[in-house]
């Protein structure tokens, strides 16, 4: 008995100092972003008599919420979508179209290093994929499928403070292994609202 007396006394000890030694308390924020995603794939070599192309830019965007840990470490929560691979292809007769359309549901982990009204950062994350493929071939029909994938991604970027409650954003994040298959770079822009 004396121990666990002692012991709740110890921890309601150590939970004051840790109040007075770190006065900060976590904050939240909303973001939302836009702009380019790439995949990094490329077409391989075309059989003679059939013409192809590859799209493998698209628009794509982001919005989420986030809390602040410390000044210098943040958690992310998001949805994203990074936009949609195009393959066209025809053989003079038949069309073929496909497409592929990323997006899903993650975390990332964000370090900050906070320069007066500026601010530098950089994130790892970790999110579930949904890749969608859709193939449609003249005289033959379509088809789609879908596949789940948890990749990784990493990014930096750079923000400024308008004022208090609002900041402006852009940042490069690099998506990992869509599909099991290639990697997808996102260049976005976009508003931050702290809380």
């Amino acid at each position: 008995m004396l121990k666990k007396t002692l012991l709740a006394a110890l921890v309601s000890c150590l939970g004051v100092t840790a109040a007075h030694a770190n006065p900060y308390q976590p904050n939240g924020y909303l973001f939302g972003s836009v702009g380019q995603s790439k995949a990094d794939v490329s077409l391989g070599p075309v059989p003679a008599g059939l013409s192809a192309s590859l799209d493998k830019k698209d628009t794509a965007y982001k919005v989420g919420a986030g809390i602040n840990l410390n000044p210098n470490l943040a958690v992310e929560f998001q949805y994203v979508d990074l936009g949609e691979l195009t393959i066209k292809a025809t053989d003079g007769i038949d069309r073929l179209k496909g497409t592929e359309d990323s997006y899903g549901l993650g975390a990332n982990l964000v370090g900050t290093l906070p320069l007066d009204d500026f601010a530098l950062f950089a994130k790892v994350g970790y999110h579930q994929v949904k890749t969608k493929w859709r193939t449609s071939i003249t005289n033959f029909g379509s088809g789609s499928d879908t596949e789940k994938e948890w990749v990784t991604s990493y990014g930096i970027g750079a923000g400024y403070a308008v004022n208090e409650s609002f900041s402006i954003v852009a940042e490069y994040e690099r998506y990992r292994k869509v599909a099991g298959e290639y990697h997808v770079d996102m260049l976005s822009a976009g508003l931050r609202y702290n809380f």
